[in-house]
């Protein structure tokens, strides 16, 4: 039934949001009654957030409390051949261009890292955005699957690795992740000495931007090989809490976006290499979307004794924001891709390219 009511709003032109989070059998729903745009001010409201890569833009918000919904059975309608993304000889030397470019300029600068992306479009058949949310929940389980739907704005879909930030009352959740690689079977692979630099630069980053909050715990863990579909990543995740009445949310968000996974290291510098050379709009893809201040019961149970203690009810508030990455902007007739991947000193043109061609396998998959 869920899928009938997605797919009827989509025709009714109604915003709305469905979404899995990574391992859960429930998807969220969240619909809007009027085709109103509603935007957060200072990332107090509640509801769903679709926030774009420029932070200086205003992010999109669906209000409300997401209903609950067991995951039925999915009936999934998979295409008889999988999608050819046919690429022009002219794409492949323009990326391979700017990524000589920008290994040039870091070498020559004091920029030590910059993420580079591009956008691909794929003719596809008049095929229900709902079908390929199916295909997603089908296919990527362990990733943050959503589908978003504003008729002012447009229709995306995505299956996220990433998480930026995870907010349970004073506690909090991260990572950083950067570095990939084909997965081919097994776990145990050996990492380039590229992609472990790049990896260090984005946990120093956000450990150096945690601090500057009243922390009254930080936890760093190990870094590990993190699969993501068909491909591997290095992870180091990082939680702890905040002193309590020191949290300002809206400034936590603005510390962490844009991470240097989707941007770069120092910050402006990379976000002005991009505006300059990257020759296109990002739009949503590397922006973050998820839950904001959604309250949520985290009462503990009690005994029979003090039952009449039940009225008093212990709602937290609970963000869960995630990366906008292995995304697409859904038109019926030509969707497009969104592909990137982070360029050091010691990048090579030809191997940064194969990196964007394997990640648009994760969208193309289910077209």
């Amino acid at each position: 039934m869920l899928f009938k009511k997605l797919q009827e709003d989509f025709l009714q032109k109604k915003p709305f949001v469905a979404y899995c989070k990574p391992a859960s059998t429930s998807i969220h729903y969240l619909e809007q009654q009027d085709d109103h745009l509603h935007f957060t001010t200072d990332f107090t409201e509640s509801g769903f957030v679709f926030a774009p890569f420029e932070a200086s833009e205003k992010a999109v918000l669906i209000q409300g409390k997401p209903e609950i919904i067991a995951i039925e059975h999915l009936n999934i309608e998979w295409p008889v051949e999988p999608l050819d993304l046919s690429i022009s000889e002219s794409q492949k030397q323009h990326h391979l261009e700017l990524v000589e470019r920008a290994v040039k300029y870091i070498k020559e600068s004091s920029l030590q890292k910059v993420v580079l992306s591009r956008k691909q479009t794929a003719r596809i058949l008049a095929t229900s955005p709902v079908v390929l949310f199916k295909r997603l929940l089908n296919k990527y389980p362990e990733a943050f699957v959503y589908l978003w739907h504003h008729p002012q704005v447009g229709t995306w879909l995505g299956a996220t690795p990433e998480t930026l930030l995870s907010l349970n009352g004073y506690k909090f959740e991260t990572m950083a992740l950067a570095g990939t690689q084909k997965y081919e079977g097994n776990m145990e692979v050996n990492w380039g000495l590229k992609e472990q630099e790049e990896q260090e630069l984005v946990t120093r980053d956000l450990i150096t931007r945690l601090n500057t909050f009243d922390l009254k715990k930080l936890v760093i863990q190990d870094r590990e090989t993190y699969k993501a579909g068909s491909l591997l990543h290095l992870r180091t995740c990082i939680t702890g809490s905040f002193n309590r009445g020191s949290l300002n949310l809206s400034k936590l968000i603005r510390a962490l976006h844009p991470t240097p996974a989707v941007c770069g290291l120092p910050r402006a510098e990379a976000q002005s290499f991009i505006k300059n050379n990257e020759g296109y709009q990002r739009g949503f893809y590397t922006g973050f979307l998820g839950e904001l201040n959604i309250l949520e019961d985290q009462s503990k149970k009690r005994s029979r004794r003090n039952v009449e203690n039940l009225a008093y009810k212990t709602l937290t508030p609970v963000t869960c924001l995630y990366v906008n990455l292995r995304c697409m902007k859904y038109k019926a007739a030509e969707s497009e891709i969104y592909v990137g991947g982070g360029i050091t000193k010691d990048s090579v043109p030809g191997d940064e390219w194969q990196e964007t061609v394997n990640k648009a396998q994760t969208i193309a998959s289910i077209l």
